[in-house]
């Protein structure tokens, strides 16, 4: 029997995701504060807004999967080639293994969203057809 996503469980990964990128505000604000403003810098910043995203997405996900179907799936394409190109750039300081099975986490992680939107999505479509409401489950 295959475990299948919710509305409310797949609310909970946006909401996770989002969270635990918004971690890394913490160690922004001490760089800029400290006076080091560097590029990786400006990537956190970057992430920081993937991460709100993810966090406005987590919490308005079942409005969002009755018409906003293609916001979702292009914030999560957008995040993978943003995940990809701050992997590209990490290269430049040398091969890290651990930046690698990062990668495929998240990458692994993007792709299971991105299904199970779709799959929520359409069962969403169908029932708004039918009349009855899509709501947490």
């Amino acid at each position: 029997m295959a475990m299948r996503e919710t509305v409310g469980s797949l609310r909970a990964y946006f909401i996770l995701g989002g969270l635990t990128g918004m971690f890394s505000a913490v160690f922004v604000f001490r760089t800029i504060s400290q006076g080091r403003f560097t590029f990786e810098t400006v990537g956190q910043v970057v992430s920081i807004g993937f991460s709100l995203a993810f966090l406005y997405v987590g919490i308005a996900l079942p409005r969002f999967l009755n018409g906003s179907v293609p916001r979702i799936t292009a914030l999560l394409y957008i995040s993978t080639g943003w995940s990809v190109f701050v992997y590209l750039m990490g290269l430049v300081k040398g091969f890290s293994p651990f930046g690698l099975c990062g990668l495929l986490l998240v990458l692994l992680i993007l792709w299971y969203l991105l299904k199970n939107v779709r799959r929520l999505a359409a069962g969403a479509q169908a029932s708004s057809l039918q009349g009855t409401p899509l709501g947490p489950e």
